[in-house]
């Protein structure tokens, strides 16, 4: 048996929800400690005994990361970061773990690195500093330079990467490992359907264009990420209630979405055709965003204009028949190979 601490990143939900899926496999034979904050401590809290910690915060402003702004806030934050985070130290002295996981939460992989503690990561994140991408435009060097500094600078002296990825590629680093997408079983025993709506997600509720072009097309949208509920004629506004926002998910006939990975990821699985409108400046969700459009599952768009995403309707048939060859997996690969990553390290 080994003693698992496991950190897991507390901006947006998507961490967490794939953290769910890894942390209930390991707890079969080992014991699991679990840190995190914010949106992923409101979830994970609800399954596991879970220490809340503070997290680098990403700014938004009209649907654009904020990067000046991001730097200035988590560097006036840091020592209240520093302070709560503090308690990993105890915990580890308490508890000794035998191996540190880290789904992109910072503080583990410093202490880890530290304490000497053998880390592994396992996340999304790491297909941008691991992997060869060719034919990326040239525009997008400064944004990519910038995530993989913060990449580096995030998670450091892993001693195994395992790379969720909806696409293949050719890996670099000889410690990394692609897998495919972590499912949660919500979205593995949903019941398809294509009603009508087009299932709309922001990562941040910075785009003030979006529900204005929206409006402009015959069509009907059911909006989340603005955390409010609304009825705007064609378009719905909802808060996340996660039971509603699945259902919403598995019958609609299109997803638009800015270039989350989880969501993405679920969506291909349910073989719903993809616009997707990466928030600005943030290379992962723009990498998303050229692999889904180069795979033929859906578009990449640089602006909210109803141009676009009328092109996008327009196009949907098309997507939905590349999709049919969608090839769909259990989380079995995934999971083994995680579990072998831990028990090599732990000897």
């Amino acid at each position: 048996m080994a003693k698992i601490l496991y950190g897991v990143s507390g901006e947006g939900l998507g961490h967490a929800v794939r953290s769910k899926v890894v942390i209930e496999s390991l707890m079969h034979g080992n014991e699991v400690r679990v840190v995190t904050s914010a949106k992923a401590y409101s979830y994970l809290s609800k399954f596991f005994d879970v220490e809340k910690i503070e997290y680098f915060k990403i700014a938004y402003h009209n649907n654009k990361a904020a990067n000046l702004l991001t730097f200035l806030n988590n560097f006036i934050r840091f020592p209240l970061i520093l302070a709560r985070g503090w308690k990993i130290l105890r915990i580890i002295k308490e508890f000794k773990p035998d191996v540190i996981i880290t789904d992109f939460e910072p503080l583990v992989s410093y202490f880890a690195y530290f304490k000497k503690i053998p880390l592994i990561s396992i996340d999304n994140q790491h297909i941008i500093t691991d992997a060869i991408h060719k034919n990326i435009p040239k525009k997008y060097w400064l944004n990519a330079i910038i995530a993989k500094l913060v990449i580096k600078l995030f998670i450091f002296k892993s001693r195994k990467c395992l790379i969720n990825s909806f696409y293949g590629c050719e890996l670099k680093d000889k410690n990394s490992v692609l897998i495919n997408p972590l499912l949660r079983k919500e979205i593995v025993n949903l019941k398809t359907s294509y009603k009508n709506h087009i299932l709309v997600y922001q990562t941040s509720k910075s785009n003030n264009k979006l529900i204005k072009e929206l409006q402009k097309i015959n069509e009907k949208f059911i909006v989340y990420g603005f955390y409010e509920n609304k009825n705007l004629g064609n378009v719905i506004l909802k808060d996340k209630e996660e039971k509603e926002f699945l259902k919403d998910l598995a019958s609609c006939k299109a997803v638009i979405v800015n270039g989350g990975f989880t969501l993405i990821s679920e969506a291909l699985y349910l073989k719903k055709p993809l616009l997707s409108i990466p928030v600005k400046n943030q290379f992962e969700q723009i990498l998303n965003a050229i692999y889904v459009e180069r795979l033929g599952y859906g578009m990449h768009a640089e602006e909210t204009s109803r141009e676009i995403i009328e092109k996008f309707i327009n196009d949907i048939p098309k997507f939905r028949k590349k999709l049919a060859g969608y090839k769909k997996y259990d989380n079995n690969e995934a999971l083994r190979k995680i579990n072998e990553a831990v028990k090599e390290l732990c000897g």
